[in-house]
């Protein structure tokens, strides 16, 4: 995890494991209490342990609705949305997400939102309910992006870029912030003995795509 630059500004905890690399705070970044940093301790395994989780869970989901690799210009309603390749916003558009239900997007390589991009949300739609699973490397270079993104490789935000959501990677990747970001909205102070995943997908909606809640946080598919 490293916060380069200086302006950053987190509503969410940080952390890291395995390993044992936090830079930049609070140097680059300022983490709003009640959040705090963790490294590789139990909030920080169980939250790494719930992002894998997260992560193939949403890579198990079908493939919903096909897209092209541009979703700049588009407007979406709730669903899952998935991408053979790289999924794209292009540099001064911007991509529209309408209604109050779970967006999921499955992204087969990489997801970039370049410079002077835009997510925008109307008609009751909620950050929280918004979800990336990226295959390879997340680049938010817009002014504006929202949701979990989850990536394998990487997440990593351009200077000014804005994340309305939380940023996650499984154990092969880092997070790295470029400065003058604001990052959070999504989150809930750790809990170490029930892993935030689990929280925020009960919390926002997974419902409606059929994930009720059991016993201490646990989840498991409904039939219909």
């Amino acid at each position: 995890m490293t916060a380069a630059g200086t302006g950053t500004v987190i509503n969410g905890d940080v952390g890291v494991s395995p390993g044992t690399s936090i830079t930049g705070f609070p140097a680059g970044a300022v983490v709003v209490p009640p959040f705090s940093t963790h490294v590789n301790d139990g909030a920080a395994i169980a939250a790494q342990t719930s992002a894998t989780a997260l992560y193939n869970t949403l890579a198990a989901l079908g493939s919903g609705t096909v897209l092209g690799p541009e979703l700049g210009g588009l407007t979406l309603t709730p669903g899952t949305y998935s991408f053979s390749s790289t999924a794209n916003i292009a540099s001064g558009t911007t991509l529209t997400l309408t209604g109050g239900g779970v967006f999921i997007f499955r992204v087969g390589s990489a997801l970039t939102a370049n410079v002077l991009s835009n997510v925008l949300l109307i008609n009751g739609a909620n950050p929280c309910n918004v979800f990336f699973q990226v295959t390879s490397v997340a680049t938010l270079n817009g002014l504006n992006f929202v949701g979990t993104v989850v990536a394998q490789a990487g997440v990593t935000l351009g200077t000014g870029a804005a994340l309305a959501g939380r940023a996650l990677t499984t154990s092969a990747g880092a997070v790295t912030l470029s400065g003058g970001n604001t990052i959070g909205g999504c989150s809930a102070a750790a809990v170490p003995t029930l892993p935030q995943f689990f929280v925020v997908l009960l919390a926002t909606g997974l419902a409606a795509a059929g994930w009720v809640r059991l016993r201490r946080g646990t989840v498991r598919r409904a039939r219909y």
